[in-house]
């Protein structure tokens, strides 16, 4: 009985191997590669609209989406763009953009109008970028990135208290100017020199050194008067941010440099007269005296 039983159930299998053989299906004893790929949406790159992002200014961000799925579209795509404490923020209003659909292995651009808050320090901050999508099955996935963006402080240095000791001098006398620095940023000021000439004075310069943010100092220079002239001599100031970019401040200050008064002679330069020509003509005065007497004696003698 159990070799019939055996026979018949062979016969079936044998049966049902060459009907799905016959009918182009797979016999259900194969082997079938059932592994599903989860579709993934990708950040491939970034750029942004400036050389270089300072604290306070707005910019043009374009991010490159890629759907790496081999044989899936993506549909409903949902971006939205957050950082922490809104260090770096959209400007049209709204975080969020919409995306209706990307075929698979292809990719789209998104620009958004960014903003780096003004009261940054100088440093890089990360945005991220989270997205939203469904498959053509309407199955829901989401995944974010992150986009990491240098963020500069300009640096800003102010020229107060600009002083001569005298406004107006002589060729070769000098005169004693100073001013104070002021770092009013929020970074560091580098490398700070000062620089003055002009068609009066001889040319000068210093080396102040660098200067912390919130800091002052000041400068002392001497200028010497060389040539007559009066007008506004030239003080440059030149700095350097953190990085090593150069700037310049220039201010003007008037002076007059004027020719040195003429020189009185000494007593002892003063021409000397020869003591022989005075006792002669004291003599003379002498003589000329008593001959005018005489004669009026002589006179007064003849008409008595």
């Amino acid at each position: 009985m159990k070799q019939v039983l055996t026979k018949v159930m062979s016969a079936a299998a044998s049966a049902v191997m060459a009907v799905a053989g016959l009918s182009g299906l797979a016999p259900f004893v194969q082997n079938v590669n059932a592994a599903y790929y989860t579709p993934r949406l990708m950040v491939t790159g970034s750029e942004v609209s400036k050389d270089r992002v300072n604290a306070g200014d707005e910019f043009d961000l374009t991010v490159h989406f890629y759907n790496e799925s081999e044989d899936t579209h993506l549909y409903n795509i949902k971006l939205a763009f957050t950082s922490n404490d809104n260090e770096l923020y959209p400007v049209e209003g709204t975080n969020v953009y919409y995306v209706d659909s990307v075929e698979d292995e292809e990719g789209f651009d998104i620009t958004v109008k960014m903003a780096a808050r003004g009261d940054l320090d100088p440093k890089p901050y990360t945005l991220n970028v989270s997205y939203e999508f469904e498959d053509k099955e309407k199955m829901y996935y989401q995944d974010s990135s992150e986009i990491v963006i240098p963020v500069y402080q300009t640096p800003a240095l102010s020229v107060s208290d600009m002083k001569l000791t005298k406004n107006e001098i002589e060729v070769n006398n000098k005169t004693s100017f100073s001013m104070k620095l002021n770092n009013t940023g929020k970074t560091g000021i580098y490398n700070v020199a000062v620089a003055i000439d002009g068609d009066m004075i001889n040319s000068v310069d210093t080396v102040v050194g660098n200067l912390d943010k919130g800091n002052n100092t000041t400068v002392d220079l001497s200028l010497k008067g060389t040539n007559a002239n009066s007008g506004d001599f030239n003080v440059n100031v030149t700095y350097e941010d953190a990085d090593g970019k150069s700037y310049e401040l220039s201010k003007t200050m008037n002076l007059s440099v004027i020719e040195p008064a003429p020189v009185e002679l000494a007593a002892e330069d003063a021409p000397q007269f020869n003591m022989v020509y005075v006792i002669a003509i004291v003599a003379a005065v002498v003589v000329i005296i008593v001959v005018v007497n005489i004669i009026r004696k002589v006179r007064d003698k003849k008409y008595a």
